[in-house]
C-alpha cells in the first residue's frame, strides 16, 4: 500500500551551502561573487560537499546568494556582496537528533 504524501514528515534538511556562504560572508563583510567562488568551492571540496562540477556549483551559490540579498542579508553592489547584521539569523537550525 503506498504511503499518503501528507503523512510523511515536511522537515527539511539545513541547507548547507547557504549556511557556508553566510559564515564566508560573515568573516569577511564584504566580497566579489569570484572570491565568494573560490572560497566556497575550498571549504566544499574540503567537506566533500561539492557534487555536480564547477559550473552546477556556481549557480547554485549565486542562486544562494540571490536569496539572502532578496532576505535582507545581503547588500549587493555590482559584482560585490555586503554582509548585513541579519545575515547570521538567516543560517538553519540543525536539525534535533530523533534517533533512540
Amino acid at each position: 500500500m503506498l504511503e499518503d504524501r501528507r503523512s510523511r514528515s515536511s522537515r527539511k534538511a539545513p541547507d548547507l551551502v547557504t549556511d557556508e556562504l553566510i559564515v564566508i560572508l560573515h568573516e569577511a563583510g564584504m566580497l566579489e561573487f569570484n572570491e565568494i567562488f573560490q572560497r566556497a568551492v575550498v571549504v566544499m571540496k574540503e567537506k566533500h560537499m561539492s557534487l555536480g562540477g564547477e559550473e552546477i556549483l556556481r549557480l547554485r551559490i549565486y542562486e544562494k546568494l540571490q536569496n539572502l540579498v532578496s532576505s535582507g542579508g545581503l547588500v549587493k553592489k555590482g559584482r560585490e556582496y555586503t554582509a548585513q547584521s541579519k545575515l547570521m539569523t538567516l543560517k538553519s537550525e540543525p536539525l534535533p537528533d530523533t534517533r533512540l
